[in-house]
């Protein structure tokens, strides 16, 4: 082989080199890939569960609940439960001592003994010692009935509830009738048991705890300025009386003998509901006075 052709194979030799050394130095910097595209594995096909509708549930059980009350008792008219479930008790009501077919109903005084003439006793003397289930005399037990204002119709700008307190000789679980509430005489536990839902026969009304404070029954001034009990705050029910500014007096003097400031605002266009209870130890005397202010109305 000649020089000329030697120095031919040389260069293409070097040529070749070099390309390799190129080609691999790409496929080491990643450059140039030679392998197959790595594919992601597809996820095998779930089956999506879709949970049912627990509101619709929920509502569904109010519904039914409130039909199986109604039929025990006509009077009854609905739930008070609180969303954090520190209560839940039925409430009824007497319009008067005498039923709508003209009849006297069976109710029964403090003491056990049954009413026989009805003069002086209102609505609201039929449920305070009888149990509204039974019809039957109710000291210990359930304390009688939950009961709403006999003067009071729902679409009232304030409905009141009485419920009995039980003291702790006769209630060690704190449970019975409006004996939770006394929970809320500590601001402590305000923030976890303001929500409060009234369930009616074909509505459901959200309140929200508005202020709590106690009433001296034997101070004038509260029944002069914080007369809770009215129906219309601006209608004196008792007197037959119209008084364009009792609500804004009222309101005053409830944030001035609040327990504390729950941040809620009333104003004299407000709906609310008014709960009352005794306070431990001073039955007769002294009352725990709740407002609860509606915030909605939703059929169901």
């Amino acid at each position: 082989m000649n020089t000329k052709k030697k120095k031919l194979l040389i260069s293409i030799l070097s040529l070749i080199i070099t390309s390799l050394i190129i080609f691999f130095i790409l496929i080491v910097s990643g450059s140039i890939n030679i392998l197959p595209e790595k594919k992601e594995p597809v996820p095998e096909p779930t089956e999506v569960v879709v949970e049912p509708d627990k509101e619709a549930e929920k509502l569904k059980q109010y519904k039914a609940d409130w039909q199986a009350n109604k039929k025990i008792n006509p009077d009854y008219i609905g739930d008070i439960l609180f969303d954090s479930g520190l209560l839940r008790v039925s409430f009824v009501q007497a319009k008067s001592v005498y039923k709508e077919d003209g009849t006297m109903y069976s109710f029964y005084t403090e003491n056990g003994s049954l009413v026989s003439n009805p003069e002086g006793y209102t609505g609201n003397d039929v449920y305070i010692w009888t149990y509204w289930k039974t019809g039957a005399y109710d000291y210990n037990d359930n304390g009688g009935s939950t009961f709403m204002d006999y003067r009071n119709e729902l679409s009232d700008q304030n409905i009141v509830i009485y419920g009995h307190h039980f003291s702790v000789w006769n209630d060690e679980t704190r449970s019975k009738a409006f004996t939770p509430l006394e929970k809320l005489l500590e601001e402590e536990n305000y923030s976890a048991n303001k929500n409060v839902t009234l369930i009616l026969g074909d509505e459901i009304r959200k309140y929200e705890v508005a202020a709590v404070y106690n009433f001296d029954a034997t101070d004038d001034y509260y029944y002069d300025n914080m007369q809770y009990w009215r129906t219309s705050y601006n209608y004196d029910d008792y007197t037959d009386t119209i008084d364009n500014e009792y609500y804004s007096k009222y309101l005053q003097a409830v944030r001035e003998h609040q327990l504390y400031n729950t941040g809620v605002k009333l104003d004299t266009s407000d709906k609310t509901l008014t709960l009352q209870t005794c306070i431990s130890g001073h039955t007769g005397e002294l009352f725990e006075i709740i407002v609860l202010k509606q915030v909605s109305v939703e059929p169901y």
